[in-house]
């Protein structure tokens, strides 16, 4: 199997302890004792332009007004639902409206920051945390931090190589001509007649003599 640029890739440079190498279009592991050097092909892409991106973010900032709007929209029908509710009505509308209002809030949070991600703050105390100088204890236990990102990394570049496969224009077979069965014209009687006898097969039944028994003594 070939070997690929991912995270078992970097950890095989790691365990031999050599420096990965990069050239235009390829990355490399360096020959170690009797193990040979190992090479992957790098993607095939290019960074966006600045034109490129700023045009993708007012196209998010679009996206995310329309979900405001409609957010806005769903929580007005959700009072009603609720007043509604108090004066007798079922709660399963208002569960379901609450259900569909935080959809569209998820929904928002995610369109304004695509890419999120946790990570580990160590060596924090009680000071650090809640502003306080009475207490320099350490917390006891690990502290997460939640970061997001307006444009996720992968978005920053362009696959030239898939960008590519979709300008080719997708081009149609022919299709096939249309061969209508040969019909055959009508025979005549005697052309009909003629064809039943050559069609049919002679049997011949033939019989074994019998060999004739010798005499017998007089």
């Amino acid at each position: 199997m070939a070997a690929q640029l991912d995270a078992k890739f970097f950890r095989k440079a790691k365990k031999v302890n050599r420096a990965v190498e990069i050239t235009d279009n390829q990355a490399f592991i360096p020959a170690v004792r009797d193990a040979p050097e190992i090479r992957v092909p790098l993607p095939n892409r290019r960074p966006k332009t600045f034109e490129e991106r700023t045009a993708e973010l007012e196209e998010r900032k679009e996206q995310i007004s329309a979900i405001e709007d409609e957010i806005e929209k769903e929580r007005k029908t959700l009072l009603s639902l609720v007043k509604n509710f108090h004066e007798g009505g079922p709660v399963s509308e208002v569960v379901a409206q609450n259900l569909k209002v935080k959809g569209l809030m998820e929904k928002r949070s995610t369109t304004a920051r695509p890419e999120k991600w946790i990570e580990d703050l160590e060596g924090l105390s009680l000071k650090d945390v809640f502003a306080s100088k009475r207490d320099d204890r350490k917390i006891g236990a690990p502290v997460y931090q939640v970061k997001r990102r307006v444009e996720p990394i992968a978005s920053l570049y362009v696959d030239l190589g898939a960008a590519s496969a979709a300008a080719e224009p997708v081009v149609e077979a022919p299709p096939l001509p249309t061969v209508k069965p040969k019909t055959a014209a009508p025979k005549t009687a005697a052309e009909a007649a003629q064809g039943a006898i050559i069609g049919q097969k002679k049997v011949v039944l033939k019989s074994k003599k019998l060999a004739a028994a010798p005499p017998g003594p007089v």
